[in-house]
């Protein structure tokens, strides 16, 4: 008795877990949500890393080349 009570208890179990779970209207909508925050994530860094940037100088004239020779 206490094997079938366990097997009953274990497939209502799986059943259970494997019923559970979001729509597909739900997956839909979490998938635009997190394309939409990635998205967001990488424009933040690619802002942050153009606002840093080093920009080349337009008076390349004055430039000294550096020794890097050790003497």
């Amino acid at each position: 008795m206490k094997k079938i009570l366990f097997l009953a208890s274990l497939i209502s179990c799986m059943a259970f877990l494997t019923q559970c779970g979001p729509a597909a209207e739900d997956r839909e909508m979490m998938h635009k949500k997190a394309k939409r925050v990635s998205d967001s994530i990488g424009k933040v860094i690619d802002d942050a890393l153009n606002e840093v940037a080093i920009q080349p100088s337009s008076n390349t004239a004055s430039a000294v080349p550096v020794d890097t020779t050790q003497k």
